[in-house]
């Protein structure tokens, strides 16, 4: 059994903010999302590299995003989900767009998400999908940056991030947090959109 959690705020006014990429990912992997208290929630199985199926659960906290916790931890110890099978899909400023990578535990590093989640289980042991957002003009504007949306430009290479997630995500579930690593924390897909030089 696994638990990923995407991050992200309830409501049509955030849907389309850097801030709910965690939740596009998890839009990828399943339509069948249903209210359960203070979240909606998507049971999926994921074929393993031999034919077995991999179950876990899809979350997405209606709590908003800085109080994520409040969802996950009793989520976890419910199904009994150990802190290796938990992953946290969030936004990241200090991943610039086209990079996302794998991590575990450490510190929420201001992600009030992250310390909210680390709060109420307990531990930072946790894994992480960070989906870079790129950083704000300047510290100060760190809250508008993540709460407005993508410039146009960025929109496709936005959504080949996501998609890539998505795949990322069962790499996880089905092989683990090192196989994961290994395909997915080396990509540019900037690099990979860029247009080529004329020859």
């Amino acid at each position: 059994m696994f638990l990923v959690v995407g991050q992200g705020n309830p409501g049509p006014q955030y849907a389309r903010t850097k801030h709910n990429v965690g939740f596009w990912v998890l839009d990828r992997l399943s339509a069948g999302f249903r209210p359960k208290g203070k979240a909606l929630l998507a049971e999926v199985a994921f074929a393993g590299l031999t034919g077995e199926e991999v179950r876990g659960l899809l979350v997405k906290p209606t709590t908003y995003y800085n109080a994520s916790g409040e969802v996950v931890a009793p989520l976890a110890r419910f199904y009994r989900v150990p802190l290796e099978r938990i992953l946290v899909v969030h936004d990241e400023l200090d991943l610039p767009p086209g990079r996302l990578r794998f991590k575990a535990g450490g510190s929420s590093a201001g992600n009030y998400g992250l310390a909210s989640i680390a709060a109420h289980l307990g531990s930072q042991d946790f894994h992480r999908l960070r989906i870079g957002i790129g950083k704000p003009p300047s510290p100060e504007a760190g809250a508008e940056w993540v709460l407005s949306g993508f410039s146009p430009e960025l929109l496709p290479l936005v959504e080949r991030v996501v998609g890539v997630a998505a795949e990322a995500v069962r790499v996880w579930a089905t092989e683990g947090l090192e196989a994961a690593q290994q395909r997915y924390n080396g990509l540019d897909l900037a690099r990979e959109l860029a247009p080529r030089p004329a020859e």
